[in-house]
């Protein structure tokens, strides 16, 4: 199992992500992502993240997300 520290950008159901906070004791992650329509929060158990493969491998983490108008 990878470990994280805060400011790390991860990988969370192939979404990118960066640690804000570590829970030791629940044994999880709080991530934060930008979307169009603001900030997104999570909590991910340690399993659950995977390490980008420092931008040597492109990544199309945008499609999903609608146009700006």
């Amino acid at each position: 199992m990878a470990t994280f520290t805060v400011g790390e950008e991860v990988l969370f159901e192939d979404e990118r992500y960066v640690v804000s906070e570590i829970d030791r004791t629940d044994g999880r992650y709080r991530l934060l992502a930008t979307t169009p329509v603001g900030a997104r929060v999570v909590w991910a158990p340690y399993a659950a993240l995977r390490k980008l493969e420092r931008y040597t491998t492109a990544l199309d983490d945008t499609s999903r997300m609608a146009p700006r108008r």
